[in-house]
């Protein structure tokens, strides 16, 4: 279903669904922060700002778009923290400004205010960089233009917006020495796109047309030395109400008195985000010009004390055997340094190759295959390396093992790691290659058919078989479950199965492509 027009009520949604994917990764944002300055609290603010203007949306979602995004931008201001915060406010005030005569908008109008947004945040900062949120926000908003041109659909335009925010994010390490000195990519960028990546998966059917592994950038909490606050150590932000004069005289008597300035807002509210080595003279300055609310002011060398750390080698390179070609780029983005594409069992000249190819010391093989296993341990046994083979019995657990692998500074113990792969329930359906009975049922050569915790399921579809594999899973509402479908499946039929189940079940379902011949679907769900 297309969605071609967009009201207050949905601008207050799109805020709100933004807001829960900086929730779910600020803490990932946080380990990303190194610039400005490494402190570490970017996801943080970026969440404790647009919750703000979503809480404020909220209360008057059912008027017209302009008043929503009106209260919503001043929300943001007033609950504005830290510089990406506070640029983030600046983009809902440029959002607002384009829209305040409208009670609804299409997509091409969506995509001038995006314009418009990124203009306003870039007037607030003294000296706007690339290679920061900004250049991520740019991008986006220009691809949506380009796509909104000839696009109705919104799904569409943000779609393509989202893609081009994540290209311009990959492209920031480059862009700023302090990211390319880190490994990292900027944390406000990456914000923004979460941020984006909320708004596409509120959209009706959003889900269903996502088929990349979502973005999750690998978690430091390490900086080197080199990264240091300086002399401005001391991050002061406060409100200013009833002013008396303009921004820009405001913003020239602030400049002097540290760096990373932001003056946001309009005549008489003023919110004032500034590094400084001295905050009383600051508040001092900004007092003469009204009356001051909301004084904050932080240790940012303390801060990043806290997470400052000598950067380690690297503790442990993995390995693991996936089934097809999508599980191998899954793999990869999600730590393995070199994933096997096996379409049958890999011989142990195989695995050792693999093995010996890695870059580290200590390798965790991953088999994913039972039939494996005998030729994992005795490839582990010839390697130059010390190996820890991993009993993981199918794909799925060789990806929780990889979800829980990331960001370790030691190899957990096989008794941890098998743990938790065990939280994740797995099943697989397929076409029986032969007839079978087992455990009270039955099927017959080439009918669809279910296999979960060592139990068969039969139905007259590949979407009942589920269902009922599922349905002994003991699915919850607040639970996820994941499909990855190979075999003769096409992305049409995995939206498809998505929808039947997700009705059926009242459960979120998320699908990628795996690539595994002999499977219709790998099906994983997590609490």
């Amino acid at each position: 279903m297309d969605v071609r027009v967009l009201d207050g009520r949905g601008y207050a949604k799109f805020i709100l669904a933004g807001t829960y994917f900086l929730k779910k990764y600020r803490t990932v944002l946080n380990d990303l922060n190194v610039f400005p300055v490494p402190d570490g609290d970017t996801g943080t603010n970026m969440f404790l700002t647009v919750r703000s203007a979503a809480l404020q949306a909220a209360r008057v979602q059912d008027q017209a778009l302009s008043e929503v995004a009106a209260v919503a931008a001043e929300g943001s201001l007033m609950g504005a923290r830290g510089n990406s915060g506070v640029i983030i406010s600046q983009m809902m005030r440029g959002f607002a400004h384009h829209v305040r005569h409208r009670a609804e908008i299409d997509t091409f109008t969506l995509a001038t205010a995006m314009r418009e947004a990124v203009a306003a945040a870039r007037a607030a900062l003294v000296r706007p960089l690339e290679g920061t949120i900004l250049s991520v926000a740019a991008a986006a908003a220009d691809a949506a233009y380009r796509l909104a041109l000839r696009e109705k659909d919104f799904y569409r335009v943000i779609a393509g917006a989202l893609l081009a925010a994540a290209k311009a994010l990959d492209h920031t390490i480059e862009q700023l020495p302090a990211l390319k000195e880190a490994g990292v990519v900027d944390a406000g960028g990456a914000g923004f796109v979460y941020f984006l990546e909320g708004i596409l998966r509120f959209l009706p059917d959003a889900t269903s047309r996502t088929t990349a592994f979502p973005r999750r950038p690998i978690r430091r909490t390490i900086f080197t030395p080199r990264q240091s606050v300086g002399v401005n150590r001391f991050c002061t932000e406060f409100i200013i109400q009833d002013a008396d004069c303009d921004l820009e005289q405001l913003r020239r008597s602030l400049e002097t008195s540290g760096d990373s300035l932001i003056v946001a807002g309009e005549r008489p509210t003023y919110r004032v985000h500034l590094h400084t080595s001295v905050p009383e003279n600051a508040q001092r300055i900004a007092a003469k010009a009204g009356h001051l609310q909301h004084v904050k002011v932080e240790n940012m060398e303390q801060q990043h004390q806290v997470l400052l750390v000598d950067r380690p080698s690297k503790p442990f390179s993995i390995v693991a055997i996936v089934p097809g070609a999508g599980f191998q780029k899954i793999a990869q983005e999600l730590g393995a340094e070199v994933a096997v594409l096996a379409q049958g069992n890999p011989s142990v000249q195989e695995l050792l190759s693999a093995i010996n190819g890695t870059l580290s010391e200590r390798v965790i093989l991953l088999p994913n295959d039972s039939n494996v296993m005998l030729a994992a341990r005795e490839a582990a046994s010839r390697s130059i390396h010390s190996v820890d083979v991993i009993p993981t019995r199918d794909v799925l657990g060789g990806l929780a093992a990889l979800l829980a692998l990331r960001g370790c500074e030691s190899i957990p113990s096989d008794e941890e790691l098998l743990e938790t792969i065990s939280r994740t329930r797995t099943a697989s359906v397929f076409h029986a290659a032969k007839g079978a009975k087992l455990n009270g049922a039955s099927v017959q050569a080439g009918s669809p058919a279910a296999l979960y915790d060592g139990r068969l399921f039969a139905g007259a579809t590949l979407a009942e078989a589920a269902r009922n594999a599922l349905s002994a899973m003991d699915v919850r509402s607040d639970g996820l479950i994941t499909l990855y479908y190979g075999g003769g499946q096409s992305e049409g039929d995995a939206q498809h199965l998505q929808d039947e189940l997700a009705r059926a079940l009242d459960v979120d379902v998320e699908y990628y492509f795996g690539g595994q011949p002999g499977q219709e679907y790998l099906i994983s769900y997590d609490e």
